[in-house]
């Protein structure tokens, strides 16, 4: 049988988590010595996952298995908005009623990939709206007050669409604001997003 340090070695060897801040060897040994938070972030924008999504979801069940607390958040608030990442263009916003009927298909499809019924220590599903929607507008303020347009402008995205002369929305300027908040709310020690 193997140990828990030759699973998380072989976890990190594998070639699938690339960058490791601040060191591989620190999160090795956070991994080894402590209970951590993890999740995957996604906003469902259509009923189906890809293929390529499925290794995330392994990846996230074996941190379960090693002891750590995981969640898979849909961003129910932020599919609503629209991620601007990797896009020529403000993508097409969803309604929450659309957001929720295709969280419920992604949930079906990842069930045979990790265990929300594990009686010791299941994983989690959260929505980002349940606390995004609770914001007011000081929030929304002091939350944008930790970030700068010109650090938003360095954003490969809106680089491309500034050189393209296309629009940027202020709302996707938001977007990134809140998907750190994600992170914030769930008192996170470890995060991927879906794109």
């Amino acid at each position: 049988m193997k140990t828990k340090e030759q699973m998380i070695d072989e976890i990190l060897d594998r070639g699938v988590i690339v960058d490791i801040l601040p060191s591989r060897e620190e999160f090795k040994q956070r991994l080894l010595n402590e209970k951590l938070r993890f999740f995957i972030g996604a906003d469902p924008t259509n009923a189906s996952l890809h293929l390529s999504h499925a290794k995330n979801f392994m990846l996230l069940e074996e941190f379960r298995k090693l002891g750590h607390e995981v969640f898979v958040l849909f961003g129910d608030f932020t599919a609503c908005i629209g991620d601007p990442s990797d896009r020529n263009s403000a993508r097409a916003r969803l309604t929450p009623e659309q957001v929720h009927e295709f969280s419920a298909d992604w949930v079906r499809q990842i069930t045979p990939l990790i265990d929300f019924n594990d009686a010791d220590n299941p994983a989690h599903v959260v929505f980002n709206g349940d606390w995004l929607n609770k914001l007011s507008m000081r929030d929304l303020i002091e939350l944008a007050s930790n970030t700068t347009v010109q650090h938003m402008l360095e954003r490969d995205m809106f680089q491309k669409r500034i050189a393209e002369n296309r629009p940027i929305h202020l709302h996707e300027f938001l977007y990134p604001i809140f998907q750190g908040f994600d992170s914030v709310a769930l008192d996170a020690d470890v995060e991927h997003s879906m794109h």
